[in-house]
């Protein structure tokens, strides 16, 4: 079931990476990295007490709890907010596979080094596997999803740069969840970082602006958007990933959510009008493959 949540998060993080990109260039990142995350955690909230999961923080020491927090403001307030600010000027085509590729890389080798995580040929041929694929597929989709930037173009080391931050962000993140988690569920830990890294980007965002950043609101249809990015892509989709953490270790969920640049290009032929090519094809077996042989070991 971990390796089952960990591939659904990678689809609803695909889905959600497409909506980012169109919304990122008329909203800023803060306001968007905001917003999902607060919108979306309430519905948390609302299913951890349905599942009467509230003792668990209660029975939870101080230690985990502020551990879930500072993950939360690590990958959720600094790394998705980057994430989101960078795709504008990076593009989707190259943030993608790059701030992937490198996570995978730093969190797998986390986990094996701090969390005592077992490395074996199964999972490392699959992680080599799942990151070639991921370029070469995403690598061919200079079309209007990946090459197409909606402010100007940042020079490549400072695309670099924000790879790198990106990344570590997420890696932080992550093993912090995994080594520090004491026994809370994924629902629990969800309904500590959401609400962590969503205030603190509000906090900050209203401070520096002096409440400016409140006109600059999503209204419409791209306020409807970015709902449906909060309850599914960052409500579903950071349980589906927690769980994932949780039952299948870092290093597997990792390596199975690092499939999302392969879904993502499927997305964009459909509601961007993409086109498949050979490299995707070639890409999606080495990535297929790179799955099985995770799920093998």
């Amino acid at each position: 079931m971990g390796e089952l949540a960990a591939l659904g998060s990678a689809l609803t993080w695909a889905g959600t990476s497409v909506v980012l990109a169109r919304l990122g260039a008329r909203y800023p990142a803060p306001v968007l990295s905001a917003l999902r995350m607060l919108l979306a955690t309430p519905l948390v909230l609302a299913a951890l007490f349905a599942a009467g999961g509230a003792t668990e923080l209660t029975r939870a020491g101080a230690a985990a709890l502020a551990a879930m927090a500072a993950s939360g403001l690590i990958g959720y307030g600094l790394g998705d907010t980057a994430y989101i600010r960078s795709l504008r000027h990076v593009g989707l085509q190259r943030m993608v596979p790059t701030t992937t590729a490198l996570w995978v890389a730093l969190s797998a080798a986390g986990g094996i080094v701090l969390l005592d995580e077992p490395l074996g040929w199964a999972l490392l041929t699959g992680t080599l596997l799942v990151i070639a694929g991921t370029y070469l597929i995403v690598g061919d989709a200079a079309g209007a999803l990946g090459d197409r930037v909606s402010g100007p173009r940042w020079s490549p080391r400072f695309a670099a740069l924000a790879v790198v931050v990106v990344s570590a962000c997420w890696t932080v993140a992550t093993l912090l969840v995994a080594g520090a988690r004491a026994g809370l569920d994924a629902t629990a830990i969800a309904a500590i970082r959401l609400p962590a890294g969503g205030l603190a980007v509000a906090a900050i965002s209203l401070a520096a602006t002096r409440g400016a950043v409140l006109r600059t609101l999503p209204r419409g249809r791209d306020l409807l958007a970015t709902v449906a990015v909060a309850a599914l892509g960052t409500g579903l989709g950071s349980w589906l990933y927690l769980f994932a953490l949780t039952q299948a270790g870092a290093a597997r969920a990792v390596v199975l959510n690092s499939t999302a640049p392969l879904m993502a290009l499927p997305l964009a032929m459909l509601f961007l009008g993409e086109r498949a090519t050979p490299r995707i094809g070639a890409g999606t077996v080495l990535c297929l493959a790179g799955t099985f042989a995770v799920l093998a070991g």
